[in-house]
């Protein structure tokens, strides 16, 4: 599974600098509002999208003293939520050197 590769590696080796996840998080529909509600509450993450049958595009962002990979682990913790998926990883750096030599 892609989502525990990149928590395991997040874990033995954050990533330096500001990390931005996008995910697809499916809600029970039935339960799509409470999900939302929740989900609205925590630190670094933002609703973009939703549709009647529970799909959710959600970004989760680096807040101070909790990285993006923490609160992506614990979507799955969320009630109404079925699964979450990371479909999209980018981590802005400070360091620019790379930008530099291409």
């Amino acid at each position: 599974m892609r989502l525990n590769r990149f928590l395991k590696r997040e874990a033995e080796r954050p990533s330096i600098g500001h990390n931005l996840c996008g995910v697809l998080v499916h809600a029970e529909p039935g339960r799509l509002a409470l999900a939302c509600r929740h989900l609205a509450e925590l630190p670094g993450v933002e609703i973009h999208e939703q549709a009647p049958d529970g799909r959710m595009v959600v970004t989760i962002e680096d807040v101070d003293g909790l990285p993006a990979a923490l609160t992506l682990a614990k979507l799955h913790e969320i009630e109404g939520v079925a699964s979450a998926a990371l479909v999209y990883h980018h981590c802005e750096t400070e360091d620019r050197s790379e930008e530099m030599s291409s």
